[in-house]
């Protein structure tokens, strides 16, 4: 089991990894819509969509992972009234072949986001 991690996305502020690798596949953490950057969440709907969603292909580009090796996301909204636009940022952000997906309504995320996303990914060769 190795620890991974990218300056490309937001590095972890507990006792956690942004991702670990453990043979061929790599798990990523929740991942909120934090510039990496800036450290700034922002107001947004589409952008922090965008941008949980960035982060996470970032870790996954750092460990190996092409997007056409993504196995599964799950996504957790605060509002699930903001479905369809996740679903059309989520159909830009991954393309075809689409993950395996899981939405879960949730009622708070850190730091006031609206979404969180975690992937289960193959480093691509194996």
């Amino acid at each position: 089991m190795d620890p991974l991690e990218t300056k490309d996305a937001p590095l972890p502020s507990g006792p956690y990894s942004q991702a670990i690798r453990s043979g061929s596949f790599v798990f990523v953490s929740g991942q909120i819509p934090i510039d990496p950057i800036g450290g700034t969440v922002p107001v947004g709907t589409a952008d922090q969509i965008r941008i949980a969603m960035r982060n996470l292909i970032s870790i996954l580009s750092a460990a190996g992972v092409g997007k056409g090796c993504i196995l599964k996301v799950t996504v957790y909204l605060t509002d699930m009234n903001d479905f369809a636009l996740m679903n059309s940022i989520y159909a830009e952000a991954f393309g075809v072949p689409y993950p395996a997906r899981t939405c879960i309504g949730v009622s708070s995320l850190p730091r006031g986001a609206k979404i969180m996303v975690d992937a289960v990914g193959e480093v691509s060769g194996h």
